[in-house]
């Protein structure tokens, strides 16, 4: 099979499929999937399987990625739609975009008449949910938490107000633009 990937006879393989991209690198887009195996992660790129592990090298931007036999220190900083990426000495602004090609990844959080909404920014299991309708929350307050690619994601209001719907629970699995809490944003 392409990509040192093998077949095996006789026994299904458990698999858990996490999320898909569109990457924008430049003017090149690539489509790139991420699935979960009992061997690792593999990675999708370009029409071949790669398998990889990621690294991250203390609480800083800097990371090693191995993908099949290949070792690299990848640095990276978070823009507002994108990723910027230093690889081997070469800067890379990298986009992700939704399923479908050409496509702009929505925002996750956004206002909707008048009630400022967190949409999934990520593919993953909601393994926390921290507020309930009706609490009232500050701004950068944890809302819930989601793990995705073996990693704690905190999401966190951008607004103060009071929680008028949590739409997801622990455990439940959520795609990116789920729908997952509604703010009333509290007016100074």
């Amino acid at each position: 099979m392409a990509g040192g990937g093998q077949r095996r006879v006789g026994r299904e393989r458990r698999r858990s499929n996490l999320a898909r991209y569109f990457l924008r690198l430049g003017d090149r887009e690539l489509e790139a999937e991420l699935e979960e195996t009992p061997d690792g992660l593999r990675v999708f790129l370009d029409g071949t399987w790669h398998n990889a592990r990621l690294q991250r090298l203390g609480d800083g931007p800097g990371y090693v990625l191995v993908m099949d036999d290949s070792l690299v220190e990848v640095l990276v900083s978070e823009a507002p739609r994108a990723f910027n990426l230093q690889i081997g000495g070469r800067a890379y602004e990298v986009e992700t975009v939704r399923r479908r090609a050409g496509a702009r990844r929505e925002e996750a959080d956004q206002f909707v008449d008048g009630r400022w909404v967190l949409r999934a920014p990520l593919t993953g299991v909601v393994v926390e949910v921290r507020v309930a309708t009706g609490d009232v929350v500050a701004q950068g307050d944890v809302l819930m938490v989601v793990e995705a690619m073996k990693m704690l994601n905190e999401l966190r209001t951008r607004v103060p107000g009071t929680v008028s719907a949590v739409n997801a629970e622990a455990g439940q699995r959520v795609e990116i633009g789920t729908l997952l809490v509604e703010i009333s944003e509290t007016q100074s």
